[in-house]
């Protein structure tokens, strides 16, 4: 009995004399995109471990898809933001039939963000949650949401799947790393490197994309005047979803992480009729999936895909809503465990629109791809996952039947496909923190210590200091001063020689 109290007295003073582990809030800022929600809802879970609370701003049509999970606090969003109307734009304006442009996208962009900017309400019920440090979206419709940290007075850190280096200011050379919006491979020719080149310094002269219609001014007037770009690069971290592994190799600043594929996870056992169909399968399954753009995909592709499904001997779960289509080989489904198919030993293929997500995922569970990109970074992506030899990357519009039963062919039955991407499965799993722990871990430092100690001051320099405007200047005009002089002491000793040469005449 004795020796139970001095057990429980050692306890109490410890609890005592130990300093308590402060909880923070952490505000998440993004569009109501089911995918883009999910990867905070990871980083949260990681963060609540470290004590921290998260908040997530939905709106009440994406929390019913959302599962409940400790200290992940779903909190309203204003519901008629025109969210899904911004979608149909941008989704239809990369279909080579469309109507749309991207200034439509680009003003209907700018109407979402003026929606949410202006909403005081929302702002006021952001700020009651007492946020320490806030998240955003770093994608070109979400960016503007950077504006509301700067509000609050509260550092922030830019998370999403695409390297801005215009915008993370890292000294690179842009003849070297192919811009995230073009096919080009790391290995460029002279025109895609000349072409690369001024696709970047275009960026350095245009506004971010997702700058809100007014100024930054004008939607936070009790702060500080600063531009837009300013503002985002203002970030105390920047979390790029990306991995040498599935990307191009490229530089990087301290305050800049390449986390990706915070959504690959072990897969969980298939359930009910999904279950039996894949376990019945001889030959193994192919993954057909486009995210949530299946609906607005090209019909003509639609059908080549089904022709082309009924000539391979592999069976075929497909992501599509058209109930009214049939064939024994194919399971149709309007939502599939993804993760959990690709993880599946009978799985071989992934046909995919190559998503960032998903191409993790792919990535993780050590399945090949067959790449249909449709907008976006997406054609990118299918050509770094060719260029890895992961798969084969295709145009939506431009191939035939017998193109695909090729690929498909091709890539199940040749080894090398296999190889490349069990061998990057490997190296990614074997690192000792998984990417959302990693992620957690260092918005944690970013908490306690602030983000300065990892920002270089580059990321703050005036564009002409940046770029060494001032210094080419300098050096040019003493150039020009030099051959200045020299042609003038020329001339000068010309003319003297030539009046000796005469006066000894």
């Amino acid at each position: 009995m004795k020796n139970v109290f001095i057990v429980l007295l050692g306890i109490i003073t410890l609890l005592l004399t130990t300093n308590p582990i402060k909880c923070d809030n952490i505000l998440f800022l993004s569009f109501p995109y089911f995918s883009h929600i999910q990867t905070m809802i990871l980083l949260g879970k990681e963060l609540h471990r470290r004590g921290h609370n998260s908040y997530i701003p939905v709106t009440q049509k994406l929390t019913k898809k959302l599962k409940t999970q400790e200290g992940v606090q779903y909190v309203p969003m204003p519901e008629k933001i025109k969210v899904e109307e911004f979608t149909i734009i941008a989704m239809s304006s990369f279909s080579e039939k469309s109507n749309y442009t991207f200034k439509d996208v680009t003003k209907s962009n700018k109407e979402v963000c003026d929606n949410l900017l202006l909403n005081e309400k929302w702002f006021q019920d952001l700020k009651s949650i007492n946020a320490t440090l806030a998240v955003v979206d770093n994608v070109y419709m979400s960016n503007c949401l950077a504006i509301i940290p700067y509000k609050l007075s509260i550092p922030f850190v830019l998370m999403g799947s695409v390297n801005t280096p215009t915008m993370h200011r890292v000294p690179e050379v842009y003849s070297a790393f192919p811009h995230i919006l073009t096919t080009f491979s790391e290995r460029m020719s002279f025109t895609e490197r000349f072409q690369n080149v001024f696709k970047y310094m275009f960026e350095y002269i245009s506004p971010p994309l997702g700058s809100p219609t007014k100024s930054v001014q004008t939607y936070a007037p009790n702060r500080p005047e600063i531009t837009f770009d300013e503002l985002l690069r203002k970030a105390a971290l920047h979390i790029v979803e990306s991995d040498f592994l599935l990307e191009y190799a490229t530089p990087a600043l301290p305050n800049m992480e390449f986390l990706g594929g915070m959504g690959a996870q072990p897969a969980k056992p298939l359930k009910g009729d999904l279950n039996k169909f894949v376990n019945s399968s001889k030959n193994g399954i192919i993954v057909v999936s486009f995210g949530s753009n299946i609906d607005s995909l090209p019909d003509e592709h639609l059908q080549k895909m089904k022709a082309a499904f009924k000539k391979i001997k592999y069976d075929v779960v497909w992501k599509w809503s058209d109930t009214n289509y049939f064939s024994s080989n194919v399971y149709l489904t309007k939502w599939m465990p993804q993760n959990d198919l690709l993880g599946h030993p009978k799985t071989r293929l992934f046909i995919t629109h190559c998503g960032n997500g998903g191409q993790f995922e792919s990535l993780y569970h050590a399945v090949p791809m067959l790449g249909f990109p449709v907008f976006a970074d997406q054609p990118h992506n299918g050509k770094r996952m060719e260029d890895k030899g992961y798969g084969i990357s295709m145009n939506l519009y431009r191939y035939t039947v017998e193109d695909l039963v090729s690929n498909i062919n091709e890539i199940i039955s040749n080894p090398k496909y296999k190889k490349n991407i069990k061998m990057a499965s490997d190296i990614f799993k074997s690192r000792p923190e998984k990417p959302s722990e990693r992620g957690a871990r260092i918005i944690d430092d970013v908490i306690k210590y602030g983000g300065g100690f990892m920002r270089s001051y580059c990321q703050d320099m005036p564009l002409y200091q940046y770029f060494m405007l001032d210094i080419f200047a300098v050096v040019l005009s003493s150039a020009f001063v030099g051959i200045f002089i020299a042609i003038f002491i020329i001339r000068k000793c010309f003319a003297f020689c030539w009046r000796f040469k005469e006066k000894s005449d």
